[in-house]
């Protein structure tokens, strides 16, 4: 396979983990590189940590012994596959924040579809629902409804104070959080990564954050400030630290947890979809603090355009996942 079909493929997994209830590990299988895929990440270890430090020694056998890391993590394959999905991050981040900035309800409810409609994914996963799992589900979307109420408590606080929470020590560990776990699932058939990072509420900033660092980069040639670059590459910087920390330890935790408590973890999974649902309804309060959006309070919607409006793309949105799921049963 050559160097641009790699590129290619990598382009459309990040396309399918950009998008909540999509799963870039059932796209890899059907593209017929999911084995090598998982092959190579879990290679990637203590000994490649070791041996990229040993870098610093500069001494020849260093440089050869990273060589022949670089060959036993297939880096090369994972380099273009990265790549691509770099082009399909950079690509839909900007789509996605003009989409949430100037049609807001239309986009929370397509994403509401998504997300309700790819609950059936792992449904098909369960093998029996006893108590057990009807606690841990009730658990996860628990965890998730109370963390969007102490996110609009944030929100409010804003309001009174005028303080920005965006940036506490919480949050980026939120962020970090979110990309050791968003990581994990990403590599998974029929677990979407981007619907995790929607549940802890992580997904629009972080899309931001990198719609932002780019604009930034343009606009510090031409003068601009860098303080709030340097804002958004922490944030990119703290949540990639958590993607590395979950190819490392969360990837080979997630996949001892679905060998030995399959259930119990898929219907976990399940509750964190249900839960995120609460923070994707489209219809919401806002409150506006200098450039910042904040929504706020759940509101009913008025029979009016906005409301067929975002009725219609949530259809749209399940629709794709009705679509998209005929692959996971044919990889199975």
């Amino acid at each position: 396979m050559n160097t641009l079909q790699h590129i290619i493929n990598g382009f459309l997994i990040g396309i399918a983990n950009i998008i909540p209830g999509m799963s870039g590990g059932t796209l890899a299988l059907v593209l017929g590189i999911y084995e090598r895929l998982i092959n190579a990440l879990r290679n990637i270890g203590i000994n490649t940590a070791k041996s990229t430090l040993g870098l610093l020694t500069f001494k020849q056998e260093a440089f050869s012994s990273f060589r022949d890391e670089l060959r036993n993590i297939d880096f090369k394959f994972l380099f273009l596959l990265g790549v691509g999905a770099f082009i399909s991050v950079v690509f839909s981040s900007k789509i996605i924040v003009y989409l949430l900035s100037s049609h807001h309800d239309a986009t929370y409810g397509f994403f509401f579809g998504l997300v309700l409609t790819s609950i059936i994914i792992p449904i098909r996963m369960l093998n029996g629902f006893r108590w057990k799992e009807l606690f841990v589900l009730l658990l996860a979307i628990g965890l998730i409804v109370t963390i969007e109420e102490m996110k609009k408590s944030a929100a409010n606080s804003v309001s009174v104070s005028g303080d920005d929470f965006d940036t506490s020590i919480a949050t980026y560990g939120l962020f970090f959080i979110s990309g050791a776990l968003a990581i994990s699932a990403m590599i998974l058939p029929g677990i979407s990564g981007s619907f995790l990072m929607l549940a802890f509420g992580v997904y629009f900033p972080l899309i931001t954050a990198i719609k932002d660092t780019i604009d930034g980069f343009f606009s510090l040639l031409k003068g601009g400030i860098i303080q709030p670059i340097l804002d958004n590459i922490l944030i990119l910087g703290v949540f990639a630290i958590g993607c590395l920390g979950g190819l490392l330890l969360f990837t080979r935790l997630l996949n001892l947890l679905l060998k030995q408590y399959r259930n119990i973890t898929i219907a976990f999974l399940i509750g964190l979809m249900v839960g995120s649902l609460y923070g994707l309804w489209p219809f919401r309060a806002s409150l506006t603090v200098g450039d910042k959006h904040y929504d706020t309070t759940h509101l009913l919607p008025e029979l009016n355009l906005n409301l067929l409006i975002t009725v219609g793309v949530f259809l749209v949105g399940c629709g794709i996942i009705l679509w998209f799921s005929r692959f996971e049963k044919e990889t199975k």
